[in-house]
């Protein structure tokens, strides 16, 4: 079963209410009943063991039987990803939400093919999505999903860290790099389906970013956001 988040206010003694959607889920989609286990996590990572004592119409009560502190945390990765077209751009940030980025920045670039959008709308998707994925993959926390970024404000608002920008063409290599360096926060940014432009990969390095090639075949960037960001925190990782 995937965990659900909640708040400490939530839990009194050794008991905790749930509402809303997650009891909305729990209720008619899992069919939850007495006596069955729930894992719960809150804003600070705890996790708590719990076994449900009742269901209401409108909320469920259940027990905490056990409570588990937060591991060590992994390297803090920020994913700034160009938008991408159709739904590649949610698979990419559901994946990267599964294997461990702190924060996810989309980005417009100079290759990034223009649409109208409800930027409210898909706001609240992302945000859902990352909550989904967190929940599937029991991570402590919920990843941030920023507003949406031109490529000169990421490039420009990060200044500390390793700041990795994924290129084929790059001359330096992400394994050579990842190995001689080590760092406890690094911010990756993956461009689009047509890759960056030779202006943004100067801006880039001119601004103090790597370009670094992974080594091996040209990947789509759904593709490459995720696997580079599992090869980042499998180097550095905790």
């Amino acid at each position: 079963m995937p965990q659900f988040f909640i708040t400490s206010s939530n839990i009194r003694g050794n008991r905790c209410l749930i509402r809303g959607d997650d009891f909305r889920h729990l209720a008619a989609v899992r069919r939850a009943r007495e006596g069955d286990t729930l894992l719960l996590r809150d804003e600070v990572g705890v996790l708590y063991e719990a076994r449900i004592v009742s269901v209401g119409s409108d909320s469920l009560e259940a027990e905490i039987t056990a409570t588990h502190r937060g591991s060590a945390p992994q390297v803090d990765i920020t994913l700034c990803l160009a938008l991408l077209k159709g739904g590649s751009f949610d698979v990419a940030l559901e994946k990267a939400v599964e294997v461990g980025v702190s924060r996810i920045v989309p980005v417009v670039t100079e290759r990034t093919i223009p649409r109208r959008a409800d930027d409210a709308g898909r706001m609240r998707r992302w945000s859902r999505k990352a909550m989904e994925a967190a929940k599937q993959s029991l991570r402590e926390r919920v990843p941030a999903v920023d507003p949406v970024s031109s490529f000169g404000e990421v490039v420009e608002s990060f200044c500390d860290g390793a700041r990795i920008i994924a290129h084929p063409g790059a001359a330096g290599s992400m394994r050579e790099f990842l190995r001689a360096e080590r760092a406890v926060r690094a911010v990756l940014l993956v461009g689009p389906e047509g890759g960056f432009s030779p202006g943004e990969i100067r801006a880039a390095g001119d601004a103090g970013w790597r370009p670094l090639n992974f080594g091996f075949s040209h990947l789509r960037a759904e593709t490459a956001a995720p696997l580079l960001c599992g090869i980042i925190i499998y180097e550095w990782g905790a």
